[in-house]
């Protein structure tokens, strides 16, 4: 998969507007990757299942910027979603040093 570079965006918060829409936006996307490691401990989905949702994501995501729908956004959209796949990931390897796997 090709390295996705997110554009540099050096726009101050001009509208208290944007400021709660991208609170909002941060408060989900740590919702839910809190929520998918809890699935993933409590061993409700495997760490393939929510793997595989997120590369589906990215993918969309990619599919989008080619596109050119709103393709900045979408760009720094499938980067975010890439940390989470790590995280999933990092989670898992810790999981396994804990458990001696």
């Amino acid at each position: 998969m090709a390295e996705l570079v997110p554009p540099s965006i050096d726009v101050p918060i001009e509208s208290a507007d944007v400021a709660v829409h991208l609170a909002y936006a941060e408060a989900s996307v740590m919702l839910v990757e809190c929520l998918m490691l809890v699935l993933m401990e409590k061993k409700v989905l495997p760490l393939e299942s929510l793997t595989q949702a997120v590369e589906a994501a990215i993918e969309a995501k990619q599919g989008l910027a080619r596109d050119g729908a709103h393709p900045q956004i979408a760009v720094i959209a499938a980067g975010v979603l890439s940390r989470i796949a790590n995280s999933l990931a990092a989670q898992t390897r810790a999981a396994g040093e804990r458990d001696g796997t």
